[in-house]
């Protein structure tokens, strides 16, 4: 079968991970940079900004300019449903397809069912399609503990283990999980939503749609992993926060069946994902290292384009994707 044009993608935010994505996109046969919509790099050329030679493509700050030739929006800005409505709206109106980094559009019925409403319903009359993904919501988590689920004949329960070394990661991300705090000033970040990882219940409600539970409740937690003298992390002040593990555990009759928990920490050890499926047959697979966040993040957001562009329109979920979005 011959190969058909390039989808043409805008590009929407050129941060750190935004450039990786515009660098990526610039590499791709099957998919075409012809915007990319950031105010802070207004009229500089979008591949000098991601650190390559000049790709012709000059950045622009209205979003309904950027839109105007493509296919597919990939947003890497707002990590909340309420940053992406207007969005939205404005895709809707041009026409082109939405694929997200958005923790909280990942499944945004769990925590913004109105929301996420609005958004299916613009996503309906402007006849797009609307998706929010990446490394974790969006697959080590939710997708790919599900995959591994369709070997087993029946299905109990799931955990899901992640451990992140966040010294390996970039300086945001230390910051996320509140690296060198004092324990008091770590609670108060939580309390203000200044710390933690967004997505995780998300990911969790995923999991139990999935598998076909119904929850009766998700409890979250966000605990300080502190340092010792026994156990120094690098960098770290001994008896100060380290970084942060985080659970979501969806309840079913008073049961755990859907059980994620989550550590990123500077100097974490052994990091991994590790998966456990209680069913028949039982499962037990483990990445060893874990899977990589920014390369994995980039990977399921280019990924997904071609079956975004494909699908029918509406507000959907990395549940609704094909085994391997990327053909």
């Amino acid at each position: 079968m011959a190969a058909g044009p390039p989808i043409r993608v805008c590009l929407i935010g050129l941060g750190a991970i935004g450039r990786e994505v515009a660098k990526a996109l610039l590499a791709r046969a099957n998919l075409k940079l012809v915007a990319a919509v950031d105010p802070a790099f207004v009229g500089r050329d979008v591949g000098e900004v991601a650190g390559l030679a000049s790709a012709g493509v000059a950045v622009v700050g209205d979003l309904a300019a950027g839109l105007r030739e493509a296919d597919v929006a990939v947003v890497m800005t707002g990590s909340g449903t309420a940053d992406m409505l207007p969005i939205v709206e404005a895709a809707a109106d041009a026409g082109v397809d939405v694929v997200s980094s958005c923790e909280d559009l990942a499944y945004a019925r769990l925590s913004t069912p109105d929301l996420a409403d609005a958004i299916e319903a613009r996503a309906f009359t402007g006849d797009i399609t609307v998706l929010g993904t990446g490394v974790n919501p969006g697959f080590v988590m939710d997708r790919l503990p599900l995959q591994l689920a369709g070997a087993c004949v029946s299905v109990n329960a799931v955990r899901v283990e992640r451990v992140v070394d966040a010294a390996k990661r970039r300086g945001p991300l230390r910051a996320k999980v509140g690296a060198d705090l004092t324990a008091e000033e770590f609670r108060a970040g939580v309390a203000a939503h200044r710390l933690g990882h967004r997505g995780l219940p998300e990911s969790c409600a995923l999991v139990a749609v999935g598998l076909g539970f119904s929850l009766e409740k998700i409890r979250a937690t966000i605990d300080p992993v502190i340092t010792s003298e026994a156990e120094p992390r690098p960098g770290i002040t001994p008896g100060r926060v380290a970084g942060l593990r985080q659970s979501a555990v969806g309840l079913r009759g008073g049961r755990e069946v859907v059980r994620l928990d989550l550590e990123m920490s500077v100097g974490a050890p052994a990091p991994h994902d590790q998966i456990w499926i209680d069913g028949d047959p039982p499962l037990d697979v483990r990445i060893e290292g874990g899977t990589h966040g920014d390369r994995g993040t980039v990977a399921t957001l280019l990924n997904a384009v071609p079956a975004v562009f494909a699908a029918s329109a509406g507000l959907k979920t990395v549940l609704d994707l094909p085994l391997y979005a990327g053909r």
